[in-house]
């Protein structure tokens, strides 16, 4: 998940600098993976073009003086069609890395022409497509500044890896709201107003599959011109490595972002009739936006008019009614989609998109509604148009689900004493509404948390908020055998890989590399020193074993390997997250080795993607460094290793 600091403080005011933000995300759980902070731009120049003569020797060539505010004018050979004397761009000096063609500058000789520079364009710099001419500022650009530090392109882009429970940190709102939480800032107000509509949406919606589409909103906008999306637009999806397509595509994409709400857009003209929301029919094929025909079964949920299929639910919208610089008249659509279902489809079809990464984790509920609403007034601001009222169908209302929260639990679970008010005050800050007086008490989960299932859950909510970072790494693990010897526990714990499966292989101070309980299929690796003190726990829960742990103890280091039976057996793994919790932050997905003096642990699982998909447990013990190794490579569909 990427985010520019400029969005982010869209959200959340605040007067942190970035290294806090950074540091902070970290500590509650949204580990920041890396941090762009625009360094590759710095070298970039305004520069004035003095005077502009025809090559000696080329037609199409022309040789600029030029003035960057740094002493003499310096001269640059350029192939640019509007190179002329006064224009304003962007100069670089040689020695400079130009992103966009991936190459570093230096002296050149162009047809018996020395050239000390080069005047770019939008593309060479990465700002967009554009590479007709070369940039040409309008308005006043004092020469010599720093290009990004005029055009506003000098904003960090932080990037977070996020684990699958969640979903509410897909939108950078959601991500501002977990930082107003932690004290780093408030929160903006994020409710949105009703866009006032003109008469009823002629296109009506029926859903054959309501246990495949819980809710469906949809609003017609008449009159829209679809041409770019705003400079500013542009600028935030490409700072997160998206391509700007058209204003009412890149306002979907926006939203998804900002809000973690995906949204899809029909041209109105394309499409035939009413829509239908119905599990597609064996065989049924749609050509989708990627340009790739895809062949449908009946367990898929589609989107169809009277010509057939427009849209395979909740993943991607069909080449037949996609929007373009033609479209007059579009078609917003925001829906609910079962997570498994798209999680399924997206597996069998080969197809990761943004918006399949949304829905299979369960995106806001509550917010269907206000996200057409954003997504209306968007459309009506950057394209003009007159909405209609809005269609809403199937949407029967978030029924809030309550977890009853012994605040006791967060000593027992955690060794650290949270005094009772902060610990209500945490959960209502994070959007919680917990009741009642005394120990226990009444917790009302807001929409966007689905992941919450009980009250160890809400444990790790007070602790990564709190500060997961005062938990002593030797807590909590009561009932240890020390005189327990190192190779059976070992082999034991390889056993178990290969006869349960691995759930979570935990390495270092708030690094985890998380395996799911198919980690059978993945290898594990063990070297352990046997001086080593090796000690083992035996987590119980109802009475019942549910987790063995083998904790190797090192001078400097302490490593666990989790083992739990398959989840199809109902094992409340929720509970055991927090219950043995002593840190909070998952390594990079891939390959990632812990290592100390005394002991080596390493693990290989596959793709992001399909880790992602599949329940998996972050659970989090003991101290260390951890190293990335190298990251397989990202596949749109790639099934587990087999033994």
């Amino acid at each position: 998940m990427k985010f520019t600091l400029s969005w982010l403080k869209d959200h959340l005011e605040t007067g942190a600098s970035l290294d806090q933000i950074v540091e902070k995300l970290t500590m509650i759980g949204l580990e920041v993976e890396s941090v762009d902070d625009k360094a590759a731009l710095k070298p970039f120049v305004i520069a004035r073009v003095l005077t502009a003569e025809k090559h000696p020797d080329a037609d199409k060539l022309r040789v600029l003086s030029v003035d960057t505010g740094s002493g003499d004018p310096i001269q640059v050979v350029c192939g640019a069609p509007n190179a002329r004397a006064g224009l304003v761009g962007a100069f670089a000096a040689p020695g400079t890395y130009v992103p966009g063609i991936d190459t570093t500058l230096s002296v050149g000789n162009i047809r018996g022409v020395e050239s000390r520079g080069m005047m770019c364009s939008e593309r060479e710099l990465m700002l967009s497509d554009e590479h007709d001419g070369i940039i040409d500022i309008v308005g006043d650009a004092p020469v010599g500044t720093p290009f990004a530090t005029w055009a506003g392109l000098d904003d960090p882009v932080i990037e977070i890896g996020l684990t699958p429970n969640r979903p509410d940190a897909t939108g950078v709102y959601g991500i501002a709201r977990d930082l107003a939480a932690a004290g780093l800032g408030t929160l903006k107000q994020g409710a949105m107003m009703p866009v006032a509509g003109q008469g009823p949406c002629p296109v009506k919606v029926t859903i054959e599959a309501p246990d495949l589409c819980p809710g469906f909103a949809l609003r017609l906008v008449r009159g829209v011109k679809n041409g770019p999306s705003p400079k500013w637009l542009q600028q935030r999806l490409l700072a997160i490595g998206l391509r700007p397509i058209n204003a009412l595509v890149d306002i979907t994409n926006y939203i998804t972002f900002d809000r973690g709400r995906p949204l899809h857009v029909f041209d109105a003209a394309k499409v035939n009739g009413n829509l239908t929301v119905r599990r597609a029919q064996d065989g049924e094929k749609v050509l989708g936006l990627d340009e790739r025909e895809y062949e449908l079964t009946s367990e898929m949920c589609v989107i169809a008019d009277a010509n057939g299929v427009e849209s395979i639910a909740g993943i991607m919208g069909g080449e037949h009614s996609g929007c373009d610089e033609n479209t007059t008249d579009v078609l917003v659509e925001s829906a609910l989609w079962n997570p498994i279902a798209t999680a399924r489809t997206g597996r069998e079809l080969g197809i990761v998109t943004d918006a399949r990464y949304r829905f299979e984790r369960g995106v806001d509920p509550e917010f269907m509604v206000p996200g057409l609403e954003l997504a209306t007034k968007m459309v009506v601001d950057l394209c003009g148009g007159t909405p209609s009222e809005s269609e809403v169908v199937g949407y029967e209302g978030y029924a809030p689900k309550t977890v009853s929260f012994p605040l006791s639990e967060v000593k027992r679970l955690t060794g650290i004493e949270v005094p009772r008010a902060e610990s209500l005050a945490i959960l209502e800050r994070l959007g919680f509404k917990p009741s009642g007086e005394g120990d226990t008490v009444d917790v009302s989960v807001p929409s966007w948390r689905p992941d919450i299932e009980g009250k160890a859950d809400l444990v790790e909510e007070v602790m990564r908020i709190h500060g997961v970072d005062e938990i002593a790494p030797a807590l909590g693990l009561d009932g240890i055998d020390d005189d327990d010897s190192v190779l059976p526990l070992v082999h034991r714990a390889a056993a178990g890989l290969d006869a349960r499966g691995v759930v979570a292989l935990i390495a270092g101070r708030r690094h985890v590399v998380r395996l799911d309980h198919r980690a059978a299929a993945a290898h594990l690796a063990l070297d352990v020193d046997p001086a080593v003190a090796v000690k083992r726990l035996r987590r119980r829960i109802a009475g019942e074993v549910v987790a063995d742990v083998l904790v190797l103890r090192g001078e400097k280091a302490a490593v666990a390997v989790l083992a739990l039976g398959d989840v199809d057996d109902q094992v409340p793994l929720l509970h055991l997250r927090a219950s043995i919790r002593m840190a909070l932050r998952p390594a990079p997905v891939g390959q990632a080795r812990f290592n100390s003096s005394k002991v080596s642990v390493q693990g290989s699982i596959s793709s992001r993607q399909e880790l992602a998909a599949m329940p998996s447990v972050p659970i989090c013990c003991g101290r260390g460094e951890v190293s990335t190794l190298a990251q397989p490579e990202r596949s749109t569909s790639r099934p587990w290793p087999s033994r």
